[in-house]
């Protein structure tokens, strides 16, 4: 059975873009990924593993280093085994191939290439234009850095692009109540810090800053010098902050299921683990092991007792019968389930864990 062993906090010397809204809305989970030196406690949705795949192949294309067909292929066919290589490595074989546990593997290849075409049917470049791929860029003080997929600059005009294998937008609300669909908010953010990175390397600001999706749609973000200028100093108060918990042993969480979801520390968070005492709503349980059943088909059930409740969890492998049965009594958490039809009842998917 999985177990957490003894967490050792450790400084976070910089964040990057991408991190920071994450690390906003819970900057216990950033100091948990940097206590275990940034390897998951739970297996990523398949479809994550899969877009590492999609982003290594679009950073490809915008090098020029892929620019046949051919060498669409060949590349994308050795970056899945890459993947797949690794996850086996990591005890993660039971989500391999991707192509069999991914969702719409083939149309996202196909969407993918369409990049390709595009490189190859694009007039040539103009002279004026420089076009940077995977261009990295730090704040003089080293505290915020990141990759920026791509910088073009033409002349007077700079153009910041981010690309995203996942959804761009979300719908939201306005005032009236109509719904409308806007680019998520950490998005913003994340091409805001690039801009003032961008800006303290250059002393100049983008002039346009886009993500571009894998359908090809091209979505602008607009900003202004002083939100670039106000993200950054938010982003590195954040970092001051969250490394002085250290130091203080003030360390607070917000366990919601928007910030816990995905989180892959979920096992060695204490707060969420007290929410899991009350709160239901997760696919994950928490309780005492109060009987194990093993049935003829070989699945076993687990009935835990989470205070006055008594959980069922179904359809688990039979390779844990013996040790689910020698834990009885003790506590255990069960993450990655699917919830059932009956309230109370979860089944185990391929990605279930269970931790001590």
């Amino acid at each position: 059975m999985n177990q957490v062993g003894k967490i050792e906090f450790k400084k976070i010397n910089r964040i990057s873009p991408s991190q920071y809204y994450s690390m906003k809305n819970c900057a216990y989970k950033s100091l948990l990924a940097e206590a275990f030196g940034k390897k998951p406690l739970l297996p990523v949705s398949p479809n994550a593993y899969f877009g590492t795949v999609l982003h290594k192949m679009l950073e490809l294309i915008s090098k020029g280093a892929v620019r046949s067909e051919d060498d669409f292929n060949k590349m994308f066919d050795e970056q899945v085994k890459t993947v797949e290589e690794n996850l086996q490595i990591q005890g993660y074989d039971f989500i391999i191939p991707l192509q069999m546990n991914v969702k719409d593997f083939g149309m996202k290849k196909i969407l993918l290439k369409k990049h390709l075409r595009a490189l190859s049917e694009q007039p040539p470049k103009a002279s004026s234009a420089k076009y940077y791929p995977e261009k990295w860029f730090e704040s003089k003080d080293k505290l915020i850095a990141g990759k920026i997929d791509l910088v073009i600059e033409t002349g007077a005009e700079v153009e910041i692009i981010d690309f995203k294998t996942g959804a761009i937008t979300q719908d939201v609300l306005d005032d009236t109540g109509e719904t409308f669909s806007e680019v998520k908010q950490e998005y913003k953010e994340q091409l805001k810090l690039y801009a003032y990175l961008y800006f303290e390397n250059t002393d100049n600001y983008p002039t346009l800053l886009s993500l571009v999706d894998l359908a090809k749609q091209k979505f602008s973000v607009s900003f202004s010098q002083s939100e670039c200028n106000s993200i950054y100093d938010e982003a590195k108060q954040l970092l001051y902050s969250t490394n002085e918990s250290i130091t203080k042993g003030t360390f607070f969480a917000n366990p919601t299921e928007a910030n816990c979801k995905y989180c892959l520390y979920r096992p060695a968070c204490s707060f969420f683990l007290k929410q899991l005492e009350t709160d239901y709503s997760f696919n994950d349980v928490s309780g005492s092991v109060k009987n194990v059943v093993k049935y003829q088909n070989g699945n076993v059930s687990v009935f835990l007792q989470s205070g006055e409740k008594q959980i069922t969890v179904t359809s688990l492998s039979s390779d844990k019968y013996d040790e689910l049965n020698e834990s009885r009594s003790k506590q255990i958490s069960i993450y990655n389930l699917r919830k059932e039809v009956s309230e109370f009842v979860f089944a185990a998917t391929k990605t279930t864990m269970i931790y001590e």
